[in-house]
C-alpha cells in the first residue's frame, strides 16, 4: 500500500496542465470607442475608466469573446502625452463559456485616444483562467497592427 501511495505521489507532482508550455493567439479587428466613464474630476483624469465588448477568433478560428475594463491611474493632460492605466481583460473561448483567460497589467496609452497607437505591442500578466485554463499561468503580448487590427499572443506556463 505505501509503494501504490509512493507511485501516485511521484505521478502528481509529474503532472503538468495540458496548456503549461503552449502558446496561443486570438485576433480581432479594430475596436469601437469604449463606454467611458468621466470618473474622479472633471475631465480626463486619474479613475477615468473605459469598457469594451467585442468579438475575434483564436488560431483555430473559433469564436473569443472578449471583455476589458481599463483605468486610468496618472494622467498630465497636455497633449501629445502619455497616461497610465491598468487594465484587467477577459477572453471567454466558444468551446464554453467555463473556458476564459484572465490577464492584467499597466501600460502608457496617448492621452489622446482609447487604445495603443498602432505598431505598438504591450506584454501582460496572465492573472489566471476557469475551466481547461484552470491554473494557467503566463504573458500576453498584445500588439496593435498597421491596419487597426490586434493579435495577442498568450504564452502559457
Amino acid at each position: 500500500m505505501k509503494a501504490v501511495a509512493t507511485y501516485l505521489l511521484a505521478l502528481a507532482a509529474l503532472a503538468v496542465p495540458a496548456h503549461a508550455g503552449s502558446t496561443l493567439t486570438v485576433t480581432h479587428g479594430e475596436v469601437s470607442a469604449p463606454i467611458y466613464i468621466d470618473l474622479g474630476d472633471t475631465g480626463q483624469s486619474v479613475g477615468d475608466q473605459r469598457f469594451w465588448h467585442y468579438d475575434g477568433q483564436d488560431d483555430k478560428s473559433a469564436k473569443v469573446t472578449m471583455d476589458w475594463v481599463m483605468t486610468t491611474t496618472a494622467t498630465t493632460n497636455a497633449p501629445n502625452t502619455f497616461e497610465s492605466r491598468i487594465t484587467l481583460g477577459i477572453f471567454t473561448f466558444s468551446r464554453g463559456t467555463q473556458d476564459r483567460i484572465l490577464l492584467q497589467g499597466i501600460g502608457f496609452y496617448p492621452t489622446s485616444g482609447s487604445t495603443l497607437n498602432a505598431h505598438t505591442t504591450l506584454e501582460r500578466a496572465i492573472i489566471g483562467g476557469t475551466g481547461q485554463f484552470s491554473g494557467v499561468s503566463g504573458s500576453v503580448v498584445s500588439t496593435h497592427l498597421d491596419d487597426g487590427t490586434w493579435k495577442n499572443e498568450f504564452r502559457m506556463d
